[in-house]
């Protein structure tokens, strides 16, 4: 009998259901662990929490798609989280064209559907082998900080894609944003997508004594809290020969953070400018955030998975989340941990004496935006992240 823990473990990411099937009883009984994947959300939730081997990666997964767009995007995301893990393109529809694009885009091989059961197994063992002589030394996710941005939005994928098209060059940039709403992962995925074998050098400014040496990549957290000496010692180092590149991050607006640096500095730093939304401005990332972080805690914690009905996910949404996407993480570890998906999200309400469910919250909300703009329901629904008919639905639902 196999042993578990020998067997490699192979993701397929497909939106049919039949087909997932039929590959899962293929590779099971050769050898394989076989874990499923339906959109691009959920693969790279289980790239982050679960040890992935390699990746059968589906081009298309909207009803009726057939250009491949989406398995693009997924295949750079997976690049940018593991860039040694193989990836398998199948395609069907998108046809050779597509998947000579993907591996263009860092795809470790193709196959065509229908596949050949023997061909498929033959050349998940050779990619594995071949792996395996290749591997260098890759940090487990888990240790750290499952660093992966789910992103569903129009709003989130905006900005990435523009990060994903100048990673590659040595241009210095600016990456703002309001506290937890992910500048640090997304720089650590430019560097990945930069093509530089050296990790980057991770710096909080309000710390920095010196300017360290050398010239890679140095990502600047509070770039705003750095001394005027060391504004002045990296203005001198960005204008000589080999500058670092420096990804810089900031809490603070443009103007505001211009009134604060020199010129010489603000300059070459500002030259390419990307902001990241609070999360209460895409509101839907929040349900794949939440099932993503809910997955990842029951994989760390070896708990079970908590699962969110629809008002809880509607409830998830209405919240202001002041830290954006470091509070959510941190409700939906306290939602494993303590194994109720109406577990409280916030310290004031742990304290509270009768624990509100997720519904309540939303009710509380709603009724306090509504008493905030003294009943007037264009605003509230404004404030609340809502259009009107959204918010007359959910006042009808509570009596209100």
């Amino acid at each position: 009998m196999t042993d578990p823990a020998s067997q490699p473990t192979v993701l397929f990411v497909d939106d049919d259901a039949d087909i997932q099937s039929a590959a899962r009883l293929l590779l099971t009984r050769r050898g394989f662990c076989v874990l499923a994947a339906h959109n691009a959300a959920e693969a790279l939730t289980r790239v982050a929490a679960d040890p992935i081997d390699l990746v059968l990666l589906d081009l298309n997964y909207a009803p009726g798609a057939t250009t491949g767009a989406e398995g693009l995007a997924l295949l750079r995301d997976l690049h940018a989280l593991r860039p040694a893990l193989p990836v398998i393109v199948v395609t069907g529809h998108s046809g050779v064209a597509i998947a000579v694009a993907a591996m263009r885009e860092g795809a470790t091989d193709f196959v065509m559907k229908p596949w050949h059961n023997e061909r498929l197994v033959t050349l998940l063992h050779d990619t594995l082998d071949r792996q395996r002589r290749e591997a260098r030394p890759e940090t487990p996710q888990a240790e750290t900080g499952e660093p992966v941005l789910i992103a569903v939005s129009q709003q989130m994928r905006a900005p990435i894609a523009l990060a994903d098209r100048i990673a590659p060059t040595r241009a210095h940039m600016l990456l703002s944003g309001p506290p937890g709403s992910g500048k640090t992962l997304l720089a650590r995925r430019i560097h990945a997508r930069s093509g530089d074998a050296q990790p980057p050098l991770l710096l909080d400014a309000d710390g920095l004594s010196a300017l360290p040496p050398g010239h890679g990549t140095w990502v600047l957290r509070g770039i705003e809290a750095l001394t005027s000496p060391l504004q002045r010692a990296l203005a001198d180092r960005l204008d000589g020969t080999a500058p670092p590149r420096v990804l810089a991050l900031s809490a603070l607006g443009p103007e505001e953070l211009a009134a604060r640096l020199p010129p010489r500095l603000w300059l070459p730093i500002e030259a390419v400018r990307i902001s990241l939304p609070p999360l209460t401005e895409r509101p839907d990332d929040i349900p794949a955030l939440a099932a993503h972080f809910l997955h990842y805690f029951a994989i760390r914690h070896g708990l079970a998975e908590p699962v969110l009905d629809a008002a809880s996910l509607d409830a998830l949404r209405l919240r202001p989340w002041p830290q954006n996407v470091r509070e959510l993480r941190a409700a939906m570890e306290r939602m494993v941990v303590l194994g109720d998906a109406t577990t409280p999200l916030s310290a004031d309400d742990e304290r509270a004496h009768d624990n509100p469910t997720l519904a309540q919250s939303e009710r509380t909300l709603i009724e306090a935006a509504l008493r905030r703009h003294g009943f007037n329901v264009s605003h509230a629904a404004r404030d609340l992240g809502l259009t009107r008919p959204a918010l007359y639905r959910r006042m009808a639902r509570y009596g209100l």
